[in-house]
């Protein structure tokens, strides 16, 4: 995301006792990390993330932020071992996004898109907690490390190479298969919170007005988040069938 969102997340040394720790057992089509080693990485980003942005703390963007997400937590199977935390950065970015084991990142910027449609930015947050519960991104690590791409990354490596590759990993670009499964954890947790789930086609419609004002240039949130048709689609046909299955 760089200077549109987080680029610089070093994480290297940690992942270097993480790769070899795991890579080595020979395990094959598994998640490598356990609940606490993906606490630990999340831990550790978010030291580099704090040390970039401001962190908004009793600001009424943080309070609004803080009551929505835990709201949300009030409604799907929290994950035992995962402490879950909703933080605002104080920048004009519209961009969100987590980190493995728990922390939940807002930019000011999106909530200032947003306006006043917490059901909006519940959807929005829903999204991201639905990448948390569904672990993808330590799923994600785990398939490169059955490639052998991080395995060899780090052979022929040195200290800034693995200190990029974190940024890289923690900041990593879901598949679409991925950021389906968010969409429909995020309106079906919204939903169950009591949230108007069209929140989110408003956000997207946001989104869309947005680009083309900035002449096809997409906002942060749309690089890391592609939408396409397909995906506005299936988000509509869950919402307009209750197709919400996550969440309780």
């Amino acid at each position: 995301m760089g200077a549109v969102g987080l680029r610089r997340v070093s994480v290297g040394g940690l992942l270097i006792i993480f790769v070899f720790a795991t890579f080595i057992t020979g395990c094959q089509n598994a998640n490598f990390f356990s609940t606490k080693d993906e606490v630990r990485l999340g831990e550790e980003g978010a030291k580099q993330v704090e040390q970039q942005y401001r962190i908004e703390v009793n600001t009424p963007d943080a309070i609004r932020v803080r009551r929505i997400g835990e709201r949300l937590l009030m409604h799907i199977h929290r994950r035992p071992g995962v402490p879950y935390s909703f933080h605002v950065l104080d920048s004009p970015t519209i961009n969100a996004f987590s980190l493995p084991g728990g922390p939940v990142y807002v930019f000011s910027g999106l909530i200032d898109l947003v306006g006043n449609d917490n059901d909006a930015l519940a959807c929005v947050i829903g999204h991201e907690l639905g990448h948390i519960q569904a672990r993808h991104a330590v799923k994600k690590l785990s398939s490169e490390m059955e490639s052998g791409i991080l395995i060899s990354i780090l052979l022929r490596g040195n200290a800034q190479t693995l200190a990029n590759l974190g940024a890289q990993l923690i900041n990593l670009h879901y598949s679409r298969g991925d950021e389906y499964e968010a969409d429909w954890r995020g309106v079906s947790y919204a939903y169950k919170a009591g949230y108007d789930p069209n929140g989110i086609i408003r956000f997207f419609d946001k989104l869309e007005v947005l680009e083309k004002k900035q002449k096809g240039a997409p906002p942060a949130w749309l690089q890391d988040h592609p939408l396409t048709k397909d995906r506005i689609k299936r988000i509509e046909h869950i919402i307009a069938t209750h197709d919400y299955k996550y969440g309780m």
